[in-house]
């Protein structure tokens, strides 16, 4: 009996093993989520101080739960279709949407060697992601079928066009100092001194491109709300709708961290401060 009993012995010892590793992606996902969650309320109480407004304040205290409250009538709102879109896409779309924008997380690093998925080429694999998003949002207003959704459908293809053009020029002086694409290489090249030092130039018009593709303001051209009645958006509400609001904020939250990586030497601090501390605060 034990010529069937070994296998079967393995097997078992071997189930844990994918289950820690689904758990542990599950996790991942919703810390995020909830980071992101957050994120968008400090978003709302900054822009609120400089445009002098009140902003999230009766939810909670001092507003502090008002994303749970977006996030409960989003998703309990019903769905409506119009009925000239064509519906298999009007649905399939922002699930797409969203599920690119947790694969960005795939590609993210936290630390040396601590990663969900190891990938050589993550500059690669990022622009890849960001320009199959930005395909999401504009095949959103064609299906939509909508004239106003399709006329920001076709601003965003322009745009985004451009911004990637430009972005990848940018991104490619970077690239050709550390003669990698990989986020660890980018780290160990900044062990010294961190790139945005060299770069300064260059790290602000990153910053700003940035600041484009992830439609932040005063850059959210790709909505074009006074002009376009929300952009390419317009026939989405609800759970539909909140899979593309996450998925900026998804979008912001993950080129911040390569903007860490890439600029700002990752997880690791330049050696030039580690001896201005050693040494008693003097740089030698």
């Amino acid at each position: 009996m034990s010529y069937w009993i070994a296998p079967l012995f393995i097997n078992l010892l071997s189930i844990p093993l994918y289950l820690v590793i689904i758990l542990y992606n599950i996790v991942c996902m919703l810390l995020i989520t909830l980071v992101i969650a957050s994120i968008t309320l400090i978003e709302r109480k900054v822009l609120s101080l400089i445009q002098r407004r009140v902003g999230p304040h009766y939810v909670g205290y001092r507003g502090r739960l008002q994303y749970i409250a977006d996030a409960l009538k989003l998703f309990i709102k019903g769905v409506i279709i119009p009925e000239g879109s064509n519906k298999f896409w009007f649905v399939t779309i922002p699930s797409m949407a969203g599920a690119v924008c947790y694969t960005f997380w795939m590609n993210s690093m936290w630390g040396p060697s601590v990663s969900i998925f190891e990938i050589e080429y993550n500059m690669v694999y990022a622009t890849l992601l960001s320009i199959l998003f930005s395909y999401c949002i504009m095949l959103t207003g064609y299906f939509s079928k909508s004239k106003y959704a399709f006329m920001a459908s076709i601003r965003c293809a322009v745009l985004m066009l451009n911004i990637e053009i430009f972005l990848g020029l940018l991104v490619i002086n970077l690239v050709f100092i550390t003669e990698s694409f990989c986020f660890s290489v980018f780290v160990i090249y900044q062990e010294i001194i961190w790139l945005i030092f060299i770069f300064i130039g260059v790290s602000g018009l990153i910053f700003i491109t940035f600041l484009l593709e992830t439609n932040r303001a005063p850059f959210d051209l790709a909505e074009a709300e006074s002009e376009l009645v929300t952009g390419y958006s317009v026939e989405y509400g609800g759970f539909y709708f909140a899979l593309y609001y996450l998925g900026e904020y998804f979008h912001l939250f993950f080129f911040s961290m390569v903007l860490s990586i890439v600029l700002f030497g990752g997880w690791e601090l330049p050696n030039f401060i580690y001896y201005f501390i050693i040494n008693d605060f003097f740089l030698i």
